[in-house]
C-alpha cells in the first residue's frame, strides 16, 4: 500500500503576512510519563515558498507539580502537500530552542542544550490543526524524549481509557435514575434514543448497566476502567449490558429484533448531558483496533458463553448494529469478534483487524466509527439471575495504525536485500540515464493508509542518477521513517566495482546522497573521484 506525495527544492523562505493561531490541548510525554494537558496556541505561518512554518512558544512543563521550562520551538521550513483539502506537514530538523518569555520560570532549558534533532508530524483539517513533534533532548537529565501532542486529528476513540466518566440521568416523572457513564460513551440512561418501548427499558434497567471500575489491565497507566453488567426486564428477560460510542434503539420486545440496536447518524446534532455527541469522527483508516477486556457470565450459558466487541467504520450517513433488511452501502470496515471467552475472569488483550476487502465495492469514504460493547453476542441469552449478571470489564481500546515497510521498487524492480532497518540503498538502472522521478518508486507496508512522501533530488554527475528521500508515516501520524534510495547506471556501479584504488590525486569525495564533503566520517560509505576520471566506492575506515 502506498500514497506518495512529492516536494520540488526549495528555496530559502521569507514569511509571508499571513498568519493563524490555533487554541487547543498540548499533551506532553517525557520519557513514557504522561504530563497534565494544557491549553496551548500556536501560530503557523504559510511561506512564500508553500511551506510552512510553526511557532510552540512557551513550552513550559509541569514535573511534580512543579514547572519546567522547555521555550520557544519554531519551525521555518516544514514540507506541505495538500490532498482532498488536507494539509499534510512533515519536518526532520536540528533546531537551537530559545528562551521563552512567561513570568516567573527562573531557567529555561532548551538554549542550553545546544542543535536539537526534531521530528514533526502534522495536518490541518479545515480549521483544526493536529501535530505531533518528537524532541531528542540527549543532553539534558530531564528527559531523553519529549513527545508533544496538539489537538485532536480523529484517529482515536476519545475517552478511551475510561478515566473520565459522567452521571448519566433519566428521569421518569417524580422519579429519577442514574449511573455513572464514560464521557463519549453510551448506555441505557443516556442513550435510549428511540423506539416504542424506549421509556419501558429505561424504567425496566432503572440504574443502567455501566459504572466505574478500579480494577484495571495489568500495565494500565490509568487507575480506571468501566464495568458493564447485564439486567433483567419484565421480570423474566435477560438483557445484556451494552456501550456503545452511538445511541441505542429499544424497537421490540423480541430481543432479537433488529429493532433493538445501536446506531450512529452525523447528521443529528443532539448531545448527551455531559455536552457529547452520539458519534466518533474518524479521519483515517485503521488496521486493527485492540482492546482490553475481563469477562464472566454470572449464571454460565453453555450455548451462549461469548461477549462481542464490534467496531464499524462508515461514510457517516444512518448505520445500526446489528443491520436490519436494509442494504448498507455505506462501510468502510469492519472489526468484530463476537467470540469473546471468560479465561477464568482474567484480563485478556484483543486485537481485532479491520476487515475492507469484504466492502472495498461501496467505495465509501471514513468519516465516523460506531464501537458496540455487549456483555453477550447473542441478544436475550445472558444470566436470567438479577443477582448474578454477566459482566464485561473493558479498559484502554485503541486503533492502531501500522506503517511497516515491507519493501521498496524502483521502475518495478524491488530493492535487493531490503531491511527495515536499513535506512539506505543503492540501485543500478539499466541504460544511461539513472535518472528517476516520484512516479518510479513504489513503497510497499503492511498499512491499510500509511502516508508515503517522496522528495527528488538529480545529481549532475557522469554515472549518478538521482537521490530519493523517502519518510512513511502511519495514517495517525504516531510513528514515521525515512529511506534513502540512491540511483546510478549499471555500468558506473560495475565500474566501481572493478576498481581496486587509485593512487591518483582526489578530485572529490561524494556521500550517498550526491553532496561533496570534505570530511569524511568513519564507518560512512562515500564515492571518491580522482583526478584520472576514475571512482571508487569506500568505507571511510
Amino acid at each position: 500500500m502506498k500514497r506518495i506525495f512529492t516536494y520540488a527544492a526549495l528555496a530559502i523562505a521569507t514569511l509571508s503576512a499571513s498568519a493563524t493561531d490555533y487554541t487547543g490541548q498540548l499533551k506532553v510525554n517525557v520519557d513514557g510519563m504522561v504530563l497534565p494537558e494544557a491549553e496551548t496556541t500556536v501560530t503557523i505561518n504559510k511561506n512564500e515558498n508553500q511551506t510552512y512554518a510553526l511557532e510552540l512558544n512557551n513550552l513550559i512543563l509541569t514535573m511534580g507539580g512543579a514547572p519546567a521550562g522547555i521555550g520557544n520551538i519554531v519551525l521555518n521550513e516544514v514540507r506541505a502537500h495538500e490532498e482532498s483539502g488536507v494539509t499534510t506537514l512533515v519536518i526532520n530538523d536540528n533546531i537551537t530552542i530559545t528562551e521563552g518569555t512567561t513570568p516567573g520560570i527562573p531557567f529555561w532549558i532548551g538554549p542550553s542544550l545546544g542543535n536539537v534533532p526534531i521530528n514533526m508530524r502534522g495536518e490541518i483539517r479545515g480549521e483544526q490543526l493536529y501535530f505531533i513533534i518528537d524532541i531528542k533532548m540527549e543532553n539534558s537529565s530531564f528527559g531523553e524524549l519529549i513527545n508533544v501532542e496538539f489537538g485532536d486529528g480523529g484517529y482515536q476513540i476519545k475517552n478511551s481509557g475510561f478515566e473520565e466518566f459522567h452521571t448519566a440521568t433519566y428521569i421518569d416523572g417524580e422519579n429519577s435514575y442514574s449511573s455513572d457513564e464514560p464521557n463519549a460513551w453510551h448506555s441505557f440512561n443516556s442513550g435510549i434514543a428511540n423506539g416504542m418501548f424506549a421509556s419501558l427499558t429505561k424504567f425496566a434497567l432503572q440504574n443502567g448497566n455501566t459504572s466505574i471500575c478500579n480494577d484495571i489491565r495489568p500495565g494500565s497507566t490509568g487507575s480506571k476502567s468501566v464495568a458493564i453488567e447485564s439486567s433483567i426486564v419484565l421480570g423474566y428477560q435477560p438483557a445484556n449490558g451494552t456501550m456503545t460510542t452511538g445511541r441505542l434503539q429499544a424497537g421490540s420486545l423480541t430481543a432479537t429484533d433488529p429493532a433493538n440496536s445501536s446506531f450512529m447518524d452525523m447528521s443529528l446534532t443532539d448531545v448527551d448531558g455531559n455536552g457529547d455527541p452520539f458519534h466518533t469522527v474518524l479521519n483515517g483508516n485503521p488496521d486493527s483496533l485492540v482492546v482490553w477486556v475481563k469477562y464472566k457470565q454470572g449464571i454460565v450459558n453453555e450455548e451462549y458463553p461469548y461477549a462481542n466487541v464490534s467496531a464499524i467504520i462508515t461514510d457517516g450517513t444512518y448505520y445500526q448494529d446489528p443491520e436490519d433488511d436494509k442494504e448498507y452501502t455505506n462501510v468502510v470496515a469492519k472489526a468484530q469478534d463476537k467470540k469473546i471467552e471468560s479465561k477464568d475472569f482474567a484480563w485478556q488483550r484483543l486485537s481485532i483487524p479491520f476487515d475492507y476487502d469484504t466492502y472495498a465495492a461501496n467505495n465509501a469514504v471514513a468519516k465516523a466509527l460506531l464501537v458496540t460493547i455487549s456483555t453477550n453476542a447473542q441478544p436475550g441469552v445472558g444470566s436470567n439471575d438479577a443477582n448474578t449478571p454477566d459482566s464485561i470489564l473493558v479498559d484502554d481500546i485503541e486503533l492502531i495504525y501500522n506503517s511497516t515497510v515491507t519493501g521498496i521498487n524502483v521502475k518495478g524492480t524491488a530493492v535487493k536485500d531490503f531491511d527495515q532497518a536499513t535506512s539506505k540503498y543503492v540501485v543500478g538502472i539499466a541504460g544511461d540515464n539513472a535518472d528517476i522521478t516520484a512516479d518510479d518508486i513504489e513503497v510497499l507496508t503492511d498499512a491499510k493508509s500509511a502516508k508515503v512522501f517522496v522528495d527528488i533530488t538529480d545529481i549532475d554527475e557522469e554515472g549518478v542518477g538521482s537521490v530519493a528521500n523517502i519518510t512513511v508515516l502511519s495514517a495517525d501520524l504516531k510513528s514515521s521513517s525515512t529511506y534513502v534510495v540512491n540511483t546510478y547506471t549499471e555500468g558506473y556501479l560495475t565500474g566501481i566495482a572493478n576498481v581496486e584504488g587509485d593512487s591518483n590525486e582526489v578530485e572529490a569525495i561524494y556521500n550517498l546522497n550526491g553532496q561533496r564533503v570534505d570530511s569524511p566520517v568513519k564507518g560512512q560509505v562515500y564515492i571518491t573521484k580522482y583526478a584520472n576520471g576514475k571512482t571508487v566506492k569506500t568505507i571511510k575506515k
